[in-house]
């Protein structure tokens, strides 16, 4: 398990569901746990520095973890919860925390090897940000961030950007690539048959 005081987990817990229930993709029911506890599975074994971000306290009942509250009060999208991550671990900063992995709630085959691979990554590069990559796609929510792009983020968000491509093209960006052999570790969970899909591959033990 890494230090972890030096970088910080933030789960993008925020999505509406709007193809499922609407009820809020953290709650969908996966294999008799939630899309949430999945995701929780995958990276306590990595870091017990965990934070979940939500819009508002109202999905907020997670509280043996840390939370971080959206700032922005219209719908930005994503680059709301990454402000989030990125202005939590700044106030917070006496701690140590100079990196934070953002990962959204609805990925539960993340790889268990996700924030030693970006550590190291990021730790050779110039990179203010190394985005995931897996079978030719580019996931840009699944990243490692250096805390000091938030002012750049600020000023686009500002400047009405709302897609995370066009705030990181403007960055030193770089991209990390796993493999994609039984299954794409980066899926995601957007509709029933996305649902379907995932449970069908946990009961037949695919996922490791």
């Amino acid at each position: 398990m890494l230090d972890n005081k030096e970088i910080k987990c933030v789960i993008l817990a925020g999505g509406k569901g709007s193809r499922l229930d609407g009820k809020g993709k953290f709650s969908q029911i996966l294999c008799n746990k939630t899309l949430l506890e999945h995701v929780l599975f995958r990276l306590s074994g990595q870091t017990d520095n965990i934070a979940i971000n939500f819009r508002d306290s109202k999905s907020s009942f997670y509280k043996d973890y840390s939370l971080v509250l959206d700032e922005f009060k219209e719908n930005i999208g994503p680059l709301a919860g990454i402000h989030a991550a990125l202005s939590d671990s700044i106030k917070n900063k006496k701690k140590g925390t100079q990196l934070v992995v953002t990962v959204p709630v609805d990925t539960p085959f993340l790889p268990l090897d996700l924030i030693a691979k970006f550590k190291n990554k990021i730790k050779s590069s110039l990179a203010d940000v190394v985005v995931a990559c897996s079978g030719n796609r580019h996931h840009p929510t699944i990243a490692i961030w250096r805390v000091s792009v938030i002012k750049k983020l600020e000023l686009c968000i500002k400047n009405k950007v709302r897609k995370i491509d066009m705030f990181t093209k403007n960055l030193e960006r770089a991209y990390l690539s796993w493999d994609v052999r039984n299954y794409d570790p980066f899926f995601n969970v957007n509709d029933l048959k996305d649902l379907n899909y995932a449970e069908s591959m946990i009961r037949k033990n695919i996922i490791s």
